[in-house]
């Protein structure tokens, strides 16, 4: 294959014309069958999207163990690999007791948790013409109408122009341009 002798039409006429029991048992694994547990996974996984370590639950870079394949919704943890960064394995993995037993100072803790759910602050800077109530119509606009929580506001006006920098809460990036879009 290396020296091109072989190309992929010869591999695959050759796995064609071979029609023994090892190669159908793995064509047979390969394929993906529609099964009752691939339903639930789905349904995992559209709450559990999200991996955090430690106890101050940071995103990081993982890989998920091949021995036990973890999947979103498992109990789970993370060992840190010396080449690998960090792997993923599930608590109930064949290899977890003794991973932990023999380099329980690599371990850190790890949890899936719905990203839907997590909340971002983010800062707009308005600027323009400045009226009365203009406040109070910035405020209405984002707490009652858009139902969206104000951590911090500051406005300033000078000679007829105001410049604003409002804190606010959202869950996501959609949330925040439609915000932004209305004010």
């Amino acid at each position: 294959v290396g020296v091109g002798t072989i190309d992929n039409q010869k591999l695959k006429d050759y796995a064609a014309s071979r029609s023994n029991a090892l190669v159908s048992f793995f064509k047979s694994k390969m394929r993906k069958s529609p099964m009752v547990e691939d339903i639930d996974r789905d349904e995992i996984t559209a709450k559990y999207d999200q991996l955090v370590f430690g106890r101050d639950e940071e995103v990081l870079d993982y890989k998920l163990a091949n021995c036990c394949n973890p999947i979103p919704g498992d109990n789970v943890f993370g060992f840190i690999t010396v080449s690998e960064g960090i792997k993923v394995h599930k608590k109930d993995c064949p290899n977890a007791i003794q991973l932990q037993s023999n380099f329980a100072y690599r371990i850190i803790q790890a949890k899936w948790k719905d990203s839907t759910q997590e909340e971002f602050k983010a800062v707009i800077k308005l600027t323009g013409i400045d009226n009365i109530g203009l406040v109070n119509d910035v405020t209405k606009e984002i707490s009652n109408n858009m139902n969206v929580n104000i951590k911090n506001i500051n406005f300033d006006s000078s000679d007829g122009i105001f410049t604003g920098r409002i804190t606010v809460v959202v869950k996501n990036n959609s949330i925040l341009k439609k915000l932004m879009d209305h004010l």
